[in-house]
């Protein structure tokens, strides 16, 4: 009969970083296997997605994957891990709102740094670059918009 094992014993800050650390290793699993499982880069244009992955290692990868998320389990139950609570419309709203502030970075007064700019940048870039930031925008406000409507319902 196999001996009783001892506990594993954590203060709340090293709880606390296992959570964030065991989280971020299944976020990490779930990315590489919807790669592996898909590999589609649907709608994109400027990112291609070389199919290198070897067939033999997507057979490897997925029992060895499962293991993980088995340990992950396991260990978030005996260490008394809770999970993290993330916000879909926070991630969405973050995003979004991120990517917006990076095509706003790139507009013609932010790229002088990069060289002399040609007239057509202001002329024809910039208005093309402050409607998509305008659109990302509008997604957010309407993201915000809808969740107000689902909670007063």
């Amino acid at each position: 009969m196999a001996e009783p094992r001892s506990p594993i014993i954590l203060n709340p800050n090293q709880r606390r970083h296992f959570e964030v650390l065991f989280a971020r290793l299944e976020d990490s699993l779930a990315k590489v296997s919807a790669v592996l499982a898909s590999g589609d880069q649907q709608g994109r244009v400027l990112t291609v997605a070389e199919a290198d992955v070897p067939p033999a290692f997507r057979v490897h990868a997925e029992p060895a994957i499962a293991e993980l998320r088995r340990q992950i389990a396991d260990l978030a139950a005996e260490l008394s891990l809770k999970p993290r609570t993330v916000s879909t419309a926070r991630v969405v709203s973050a995003s979004l709102t991120a990517e917006a502030i990076r095509l706003e970075d790139s507009l013609s007064p932010q790229l002088r740094g990069y060289g002399a700019l040609h007239p057509s940048v202001h002329q024809r870039l910039d208005p093309i670059i402050e409607g998509m930031a305008g659109e990302l925008n509008g997604l957010v406000a309407a993201l915000r918009h809808y969740a107000r409507a689902m909670r007063s319902t």
